[in-house]
């Protein structure tokens, strides 16, 4: 894996909904206006994978993130995720999970980074992927829940 340079308060954020190969939201807008041109409405369906997904993503965060065992706050990243339903972006309504108590290591752990110590740095921290396969996790449920609301399969 390359490494990552941090450049400043980087977060990762799952929008629920995307993926490596387009939006869904771009596809099931396409879908939505061409099904509203029937009378047929999905949009609250769509809503509801969304928040489903979102929490189960959520917990699954919660139970594969790390813990600094050194800490006073020992798993305080891990309960920190949330989801967040239903902020607007274009028309379309995203939701988002995210570290809400944490959100400047979840870059950091997630892809490593150098440890500084008096202005140079000593060695680097191990990544710890723990939210791209969820992430990827929510993009291919989220796919199959949709087909299956829509009657695909």
């Amino acid at each position: 894996m390359a490494t990552h340079h941090r450049k400043g308060n980087e977060q990762v954020v799952i929008a629920l909904g995307q993926n490596a190969s387009g939006s869904i939201e771009a596809r099931l807008k396409t879908i939505t206006e061409g099904l509203a041109a029937f009378g047929v409405q999905i949009d609250e369906d769509v809503q509801q994978i969304f928040d489903e997904v979102g929490k189960e993503a959520v917990k699954q965060l919660k139970a594969t993130s790390p813990v600094n065992e050194k800490s006073k706050n020992k798993g305080r990243y891990a309960k920190g995720w949330t989801y967040e339903r239903g902020k607007k972006v274009k028309g379309v309504t995203m939701s988002y999970i995210r570290n809400k108590t944490d959100p400047q290591l979840t870059h950091l752990l997630e892809y490593g980074h150098p440890i500084v110590r008096n202005g140079k740095v000593v060695g680097n921290a191990e990544a710890k992927e723990h939210i791209k396969p969820v992430a990827d996790w929510v993009a291919e449920e989220t796919n199959k829940r949709i087909q299956k609301s829509i009657g695909g399969n």
